[in-house]
């Protein structure tokens, strides 16, 4: 078996800070997201998050040539002992790429045209579907010059690692195209699938104007039927339910979006006076319906993300310069810094797989988070 290689560098600094000083003093508050460390800004993040030894490696960075390979979805398939994810939409080549990294070997592969995954549309979230993969497949446009070029709606499609098959489960909303779905989770007692569709893609200039609102969904994969259950948003992102079912987190990252006219992504800016925002709602009707909509927290640097809870209810989001974590009711207990955004993460058993567009990171923390259905064994 290949040895796993030795990180880039291996970051073990922990920072407290002193909150009452980043009370009234800016240039001190903000001097803590351009250096990767763990920084502490109450003992719950030293206590229940770090545990004894907390270690932050980089793994692999692609900085030297811009490639924003590592960007989202993060799902841990048992059998294969890998980690799945997606790279960001770079216009000098205008399809997403697919990869895995082993878990024990740190052996990153491309997947892009290989069986089955050579379908999957633009792939953004994904999450861990009966130890299949659950890709939000953005969608894409029909390219001019480019032959056999054609549209292809927004879709949640299922790669199947064992027949490397992929099947799509849902395209449409009674017959409306979704925009260019984002970010999906299942509901493993019901077996629901939920799933947000912001306009991303539209505004990254691979999808067709939106016929659809910005809006969260549910759907039955038994009867294919399909609820749209929460509005309002911006920019809806990052979903997840709690440990125990009873809450769902919802992201809205509207702070981030094209402004002006709608291009190819790189006319997006921040507008601080737009939603950097948790919503979070109370699981109502055995599992089916949310109410109850209230902020639980809102992101000091950049956006929040992808979203997770571990098993002691604390709440994780890619941030700006890192994960961040809140405590149950929305308190900033800590963050994880690399130094740049960080659009998702994922828990494995030994810790947790940050995704930096650049750079691909790994740490090791006391917390443990829910695997997409695997129930923790005592590893």
């Amino acid at each position: 078996m290949a040895s796993r290689p030795s990180p880039l560098k291996t970051i073990t600094t922990i920072t407290t800070i002193d909150t009452k000083r980043a009370a009234t003093d800016i240039p001190y508050a903000r001097s803590f997201s351009s250096t990767p460390a763990f920084v502490v800004y109450t003992d719950k993040f030293t206590t229940d998050i770090l545990g004894g030894s907390p270690e932050l490696s980089l793994v692999a960075s692609r900085k030297d040539t811009g490639d924003k390979f590592a960007h989202e979805a993060g799902v841990y398939i048992r059998s294969t002992n890998a980690i799945y994810f997606t790279s960001n939409y770079q216009t000098s080549d205008p399809r997403i790429d697919l990869y895995a990294i082993t878990a024990d070997t740190w052996q990153i592969s491309r997947l892009t045209e290989q069986p089955g995954f050579s379908t999957v549309s633009q792939a953004n979230g994904a999450c861990n579907y009966q130890d299949k993969i659950l890709y939000c497949a953005q969608g894409d446009i029909a390219r001019s010059g480019v032959a056999g070029s054609a549209d292809t709606p927004s879709s949640l499609t299922l790669v199947d690692l064992a027949t490397n098959t992929a099947e799509v489960l849902l395209n449409n909303f009674y017959g409306r195209e979704f925009s260019s779905l984002n970010d999906v989770v299942v509901h493993h007692f019901t077996g629901d699938i939920w799933f947000t569709d912001p306009t991303y893609g539209y505004e990254q200039g691979f999808r067709p104007p939106p016929s659809l609102p910005k809006q969260v969904y549910r759907f039955d994969p038994r009867t294919g039927q399909c609820w749209a259950v929460a509005d309002g948003f911006v920019m809806c992102n990052g979903l997840c339910f709690s440990l125990d079912y009873s809450k769902m987190y919802i992201t809205d990252t509207g702070a981030v979006q094209s402004h002006g006219n709608v291009g190819d992504g790189h006319n997006f800016s921040f507008k601080g006076e737009l939603p950097s925002s948790i919503y979070v709602y109370d699981v109502l009707n055995e599992g089916r319906a949310l109410g109850n909509r209230r902020l639980f927290a809102v992101c000091g640097n950049g956006v929040p993300d992808g979203i997770k809870c571990d098993e002691n209810g604390y709440v994780y989001a890619g941030c700006g310069d890192g994960v961040h974590v809140w405590d149950a009711e929305g308190g900033l207990v800590g963050k994880i810094v690399v130094g740049g955004v960080v659009a998702n993460f994922c828990f494995v058993p030994e810790g947790m797989w940050l995704f930096a567009e650049e750079e691909l990171w790994f740490c090791k923390l006391g917390a443990r988070g829910p695997l997409g259905g695997i129930e923790w064994d005592g590893e």
